[in-house]
This record gives C-alpha cells, structure tokens and sequence, in this order.
C-alpha cells in the first residue's frame, strides 16, 4: 500500500498483535496470542492485525475499492446488482 499514510495508516508493514518490534512485529515461532505477544493500543493505524491477516481498517479499505467500481471492467457500482 503504497498511499497508506493517506487512508490513515502510520505503520505499513509492522503487525498489530506480535513480538518481536520494529520493523514487523512479527517472529513465526510466537504467534499473536502466544507468550510474550504484545497488541498495539489502536488497530485502526496498522495494516496488518498479525502479520498475516488485515486489521478491520486495512480490510475497509480494500472493500470499499472494490465496491467501488474502481478496478472492474466495464465499471458497474455494486448498486447496480442489488437496490433496496
């Protein structure tokens, strides 16, 4: 992600919920939730819950781009195939 900083993240690569710190927080043998893990105090600035899966925000993110319309071919908004 190259604009994180825009969409309001300030730590691209380094996990929420981990061990080990800077740069990933992120050591393969402690798994988040396992001894000696930390979790940060606000996920919502973190791409990455664990490093392996998107925070909530991270996942917004990426949905809404979907949703969008942006990437699709021919560009038909999701309230084209569902209408309240």
């Amino acid at each position: 992600m190259q604009t994180f900083f825009f969409v309001g993240f300030e730590e691209p690569l380094m996990a929420c919920c981990g061990h080990g710190g800077p740069p990933y927080n992120y050591d393969f043998n402690v798994s988040c939730l396992g001894a000696g893990y930390r979790v940060c105090e606000d996920g919502s600035k973190f791409v990455s819950w664990d490093g392996v899966h998107y925070t909530d925000a991270a996942n917004a993110v990426v949905a809404g781009k979907i949703l969008s319309a942006d990437y699709s071919r021919p560009k038909l908004p999701f309230s084209y195939f569902c209408s309240a």
